[in-house]
């Protein structure tokens, strides 16, 4: 199947945000040995001082899985683009042996790592046994699916970010079991420090200047609402989102987005079908919305605003910077 394919972007969004969708949404309340405690968003380690991982090391994972990893993973099988992404930024992409159809940034990932979904979607257990990994990392895949690769008795954690905060906590922690601590806590702060940035950009902003904006994530008017990633970096970018009514993915009817008329329309979607600003500006019952009237619709980067990983808060940033046009980069 085509990653292209309507079916394989509603999967991909499932797995990270919906990455819920790898997605990219990691880690409130992950336990580790009291010896090795990893850091934190809120407790950050001093980052001038080498910080080495102790093996074995136990984690408690996202879903309260209890996990021995006896030494420093060297193969490492990731079921998670957010994840594949933070690997490879972390200097250590050649330890990731496999990868799903979706792990496409960066690159090489795809060329130099084996597949090991099938056609079904499902990730193929024998061939994941054949790879020899010393670690397995999982995002939101069903329980069935999970219990068949904790039955290869390979350490398996789970991550399920759902915030900024703990997609920071999750970066932390996926460096603590690589032993890339140091790493990863230069990579988070600059993460945190650019998040705080864009937010005292547009901290004087009155709430009433703030624009309206509806979020597209497909043809059929599904949208990012409440308790996603996307109204996160929405609302901390300086907009509002139309859809903050509504718990996570919800869909809304084409009368709902004309009702709250959005000054701004995002899309997720135009990598894999064609010309959606033009099909959306050229909406016949839309013309009266402000944003289609002053044509501003925007295609965002999916992957950078729906994918818990080192990419995250360039998404936010590039919000903001559709959202305020004029605002400096100073």
């Amino acid at each position: 199947m085509s990653k292209n394919s309507p079916l394989c972007r509603k999967h991909a969004l499932a797995l990270w945000p919906l990455i819920t969708v790898l997605i990219l949404s990691l880690l409130a309340g992950c336990g580790t040995t009291p010896a090795n405690p990893p850091a934190t968003a809120n407790n950050a380690q001093d980052s001038s001082a080498a910080v080495q991982t102790t093996y074995p090391l136990k984690v408690t994972d996202d879903f309260q899985h209890e996990v021995s990893i006896p030494a420093q993973p060297k193969r490492i099988v990731s079921l998670v683009p957010a994840v594949t992404e933070t690997l490879y930024a972390l200097g250590i992409g050649d330890s990731v042996v496999g990868v799903t159809k979706f792990d496409d940034y960066p690159q090489e990932a795809q060329q130099k790592a084996e597949y090991v979904f099938d056609d079904s979607l499902k990730p193929n257990t024998e061939q994941i046994l054949k790879l020899n990994p010393d670690l397995i990392i999982l995002g939101m895949q069903d329980e069935k699916t999970v219990t068949a690769i904790q039955n290869l008795k390979i350490p398996v954690v789970q991550f399920n970010p759902q915030t900024l905060s703990s997609t920071y906590d999750t970066l932390l922690k996926i460096g603590q079991i690589t032993n890339k601590q140091n790493e990863t806590q230069k990579m988070v702060s600059a993460m945190q420090q650019k998040e705080k940035d864009i937010e005292q950009k547009v901290a004087g902003i009155k709430d009433s200047d703030r624009p309206k904006v509806w979020v597209e994530v497909d043809p059929n008017l599904f949208t990012a609402g409440e308790g996603t990633f996307l109204n996160e970096l929405i609302t901390k970018a300086g907009g509002k989102n139309i859809a903050g009514d509504v718990q996570d993915w919800a869909q809304y009817s084409a009368e709902q987005v004309i009702a709250k008329n959005p000054q701004v329309i995002f899309n997720t979607y135009s990598y894999y079908i064609p010309n959606v600003k033009e099909t959306i500006l050229a909406r016949p019952t839309w013309q009266n919305i402000d944003a289609v009237k002053n044509k501003r619709v925007v295609d965002l980067d999916s992957d950078m605003v729906t994918r818990p990983g080192p990419r995250i808060v360039d998404g936010m940033e590039s919000i903001a910077k559709a959202l305020y046009p004029d605002l400096s980069d100073d």
